[in-house]
């Protein structure tokens, strides 16, 4: 398959027909393949991300105050939601990585991915304006946004947090393995509470794992 009708694959998927293909090609291209990459694209994408999802609960949610307002903002842009989308999108196959970014069953990091969806939304932006770029975010995020004022928008880190004080058992503590680059997932976090280790989690970054072992003992805590 050549690389054009590749990317009507793509096209087909988001639901979106380019009129400057190059807009795409560059959106899909990291940045250890050629000069001409995407994070200028991701930049763009990223604003207008948090516009529209910025908009759409503004318009939704009228009673809802400012700070509730951004923590769904934050849980509905963070790394997270962008390589659930991704995935749906089936984006990994469309990427183009250099040899250094590459293992046998695809690309190394998840999060190439998952600014690459953001990029793909500044390629929509760029080549024809607002409406169509907030139509794709709209459109992508549709199962995320449903219920998305029923969530606990804060991360388990923080929820677990505040349960342990709450409790009076001081700070939970994490104790971070790195599994090294090209493994998947490549960290692997522990979470303790009053020195008895009570979740376990595993991520791409140091972060989301922390969050897993959090929300792992989160769970069992609160009960």
């Amino acid at each position: 398959m050549n690389a054009s009708n590749k990317q009507a694959g793509l096209e087909a998927i988001i639901g979106y027909t380019f009129s400057d293909k190059g807009l795409l090609k560059r959106a899909l291209t990291h940045r250890s393949m050629t000069e001409q990459h995407m994070e200028r694209l991701e930049f763009l994408g990223d604003a207008v991300l948090g516009l529209a999802i910025s908009e759409f609960l503004h318009h939704h949610f009228p009673e809802l105050p400012e700070g509730k307002l951004s923590r769904m903002r934050s849980a509905l842009v963070r790394k997270e939601s962008l390589y659930e989308v991704a995935l749906v999108w089936k984006l990994t196959g469309y990427l183009h990585v250099g040899e250094s970014e590459r293992v046998a069953d695809g690309i190394k990091s998840p999060s190439i991915a998952a600014n690459a969806v953001e990029a793909v939304i500044g390629a929509v932006f760029q080549d024809s304006g607002w409406e169509p770029a907030r139509k794709l975010v709209l459109q992508a995020w549709q199962s995320m946004l449903q219920g998305i004022d029923q969530v606990d928008n804060r991360d388990a880190k923080s929820r677990l947090q505040e349960l342990t004080q709450a409790q009076s058992w001081g700070l939970p503590e994490y104790e971070l393995q790195d599994h090294g680059v090209g493994k998947n997932p490549r960290f692997e976090a522990r979470c303790s509470v009053k020195g008895e280790l009570m979740g376990v989690g595993f991520g791409e970054r140091k972060k989301q794992a922390e969050i897993a072992a959090a929300e792992q003992a989160w769970q069992q805590l609160k009960t």
